[in-house]
């Protein structure tokens, strides 16, 4: 049977073994999961763990931990107010709320990743609040529900993100930063025992291929100016027509958990509001405080399609009775 290792445990041996075999061998483990294991750690914590099993990789796989350390410095471990690109033919996927929680893979994410792979998108964004933050949350702990560790909430976040990474080779990485996503910075200014076992003292040092902002401005001054921001600009049932609304340009949100698609025409032309949904399940165990009330949330994505620079009104990917359903198709 296969022994169960941390992170920790696993580079310290792999370091000292120098390959999968070795050990793959030490760990009671299957060859493949050692190699799978390696390179997960690997994203994780932007390091290369160099075999002697032989040379082949070897400069490879160190261009790769140097390109990570580069993105990372890149990004000067500051967010950006806002973010500018250009989106002239090509798709568009955008998830918000994921609310990634240890152990749970929702059809959402399966689905997008999927679909990814499918499309094959210029350009992906996470529209915020991919972690939860159980732990380090303003809100009192509800009696005693069991909550994980942020550093598994953490590495649970990598995974998936790789997970959306390899589905959608290519395509240029961009999120948003959610009010869930902010409680690691806003926990760590005030806090510190909670992150002792962390490598990074930001969600960009966890995820450096992902460039991060509060909002995304696709085709700025242009005809089909779209803007992706986590929150609504007004709230409530017409979220996303008072934001598209209010906003001057197609507007796409999350936050709320809905799942819709609003046009909204003048003299000007026609233009949408879209509200992302969420990746996670509506009654998943992030959601315990909503004390087990309906809710009007749906499990999904958007799906935004640009041809010669004008934007096609957007579709939507949504789980219901089981399944995700995408053009009237199972995924």
């Amino acid at each position: 049977m296969p022994q169960l290792s941390t992170d920790d445990e696993f580079i310290t041996a792999w370091r000292k073994l120098g390959g999968a075999k070795a050990v793959s061998e030490y760990f009671q483990m299957n060859i493949r999961a050692a190699r799978m294991r390696r390179r997960t750690i690997e994203l994780r914590y932007g390091i290369v763990l160099e075999s002697k099993d032989n040379g082949k990789g070897t400069s490879w796989r160190k261009k790769v931990g140097e390109s990570l350390n580069e993105l990372a410095e890149k990004r000067s471990r500051n967010y950006k107010n806002q973010i500018d690109e250009t989106l002239h033919d090509g798709v568009l996927m955008v998830a918000s709320d994921a609310h990634y929680w240890p152990g749970i893979v929702t059809k959402a994410h399966e689905a997008f990743c999927k679909l990814a792979k499918q499309l094959s998108p210029k350009m992906v964004i996470l529209n915020g609040d991919i972690l939860d933050g159980a732990r380090i949350s303003r809100h009192a702990r509800i009696m005693w529900e069991k909550q994980p560790e942020l550093k598994d909430e953490i590495h649970t976040v990598q995974d998936r993100c790789a997970e959306i990474e390899r589905a959608a080779k290519g395509a240029k990485l961009l999120r948003t930063i959610g009010n869930h996503d902010s409680r690691f910075e806003n926990y760590l200014s005030g806090r510190v025992g909670e992150f002792e076992e962390m490598t990074g003292m930001t969600l960009l040092d966890y995820l450096p291929r992902w460039e991060a902002g509060w909002a995304i401005h696709l085709n700025r001054e242009q005809d089909d100016w779209l803007c992706i921001r986590h929150r609504p600009i007004s709230g409530g049932v017409h979220s996303s027509y008072n934001s598209t609304l209010k906003a001057g340009v197609s507007y796409v949100h999350g936050h709320l958990h809905k799942l819709q698609v609003t046009p909204w025409a003048d003299y000007r032309g026609r233009r949408y509001g879209v509200d992302t949904g969420t990746l996670a399940e509506p009654y998943g165990p992030q959601f315990n405080y909503t004390e087990a009330s309906p809710v009007n949330w749906a499990s999904g994505f958007a799906v935004i399609t640009f041809v010669g620079g004008k934007m096609l009104q957007p579709e939507l990917c949504v789980v219901e009775h089981g399944k995700a359903w995408f053009r009237g198709k199972a995924v």
